[in-house]
């Protein structure tokens, strides 16, 4: 049995580095599902890059996660094309970059919030009081799942990192309010919190080492796709981490 046989799942951040493989997984696993993106064109090129992405069970949606519109838009219609939505999978984002706290300015912490924080709230609130307004579906233990993906800096800040953990920091409390708030109502909300990941050209960042022992997309694919399915119903409220071969 496939683990999200016929779930809707909205999916940001299939266009990144990351998202490929989740995307791919989500399909082979049976799931429908709604890409989101900056740019529609992305998006269905992202779908019509998979093997056997049936055109009645994929959506491309152009959705701007920084206005509050247009993600409640994209939220809309991924509801009026399937249904419903079963899970809501956020990878989107990319990993800014370095400044001591010492040389930063309010507008670096802003950045920060604006580009992360704020666009996992504009993205989980139209999906969360949709999954609301939904009924369960026969034998599901959840009405709906959220997963967004954080960082290792999230918990511990890493040298020139503050502003990107703070921000980060919030998409946890984010998610660990909605579970809060929502556990009698059948509401899953979890945060992934990723260490390093090795993605196709990382190799520049990382050493040898270091970059094999980061996990690799197929396994953040992998944990994506579990979390966003009933399956995972029993998890709910937790910072799951994804260290990989890390250990430190």
């Amino acid at each position: 049995m496939n683990l999200v046989e016929d779930n809707v799942i909205l999916f940001a951040g299939a266009t990144g580095r990351v998202g490929g493989a989740t995307l791919a997984t989500l399909v082979a696993e049976g799931a429908r599902v709604a890409v989101l993106s900056r740019d529609r064109e992305r998006a269905q090129q992202a779908i019509d890059a998979l093997a056997g992405a049936a055109p009645d069970r994929t959506l491309a949606i152009q959705a701007d996660l920084s206005d509050p519109a247009s993600a409640a838009s994209a939220v809309a219609a991924c509801v009026k094309a399937f249904g419903r939505i079963d899970a809501l999978v956020n990878l989107a984002g990319s990993g800014g970059g370095r400044i001591p706290l010492t040389d930063s300015k309010l507008d670096d912490l802003r950045f920060a919030l604006a580009a992360f924080a704020e666009t996992a709230y504009n993205l989980a609130m139209p999906a969360l009081r949709a999954m609301l307004a939904q009924p369960y579906r026969d034998g599901a233990r959840s009405r709906g799942r959220i997963v967004t993906v954080t960082a290792g800096s999230s918990k511990a800040p890493a040298p020139g990192r503050g502003a990107f953990a703070t921000a980060k920091a919030g998409v946890n409390a984010l998610m660990l309010a909605i579970a809060r708030e929502h556990k009698i109502d059948g509401i899953v909300a979890n945060a992934l919190v990723l260490g390093g990941v090795g993605f196709d050209g990382a190799e520049k960042f990382y050493s040898k080492e270091d970059f094999a022992a980061a996990a690799t997309p197929q396994e953040v694919a992998d944990t994506l796709t579990f979390l966003a399915s009933d399956h995972a119903s029993g998890i709910n409220g937790a910072l799951v981490d994804l260290n990989a071969r890390e250990i430190d």
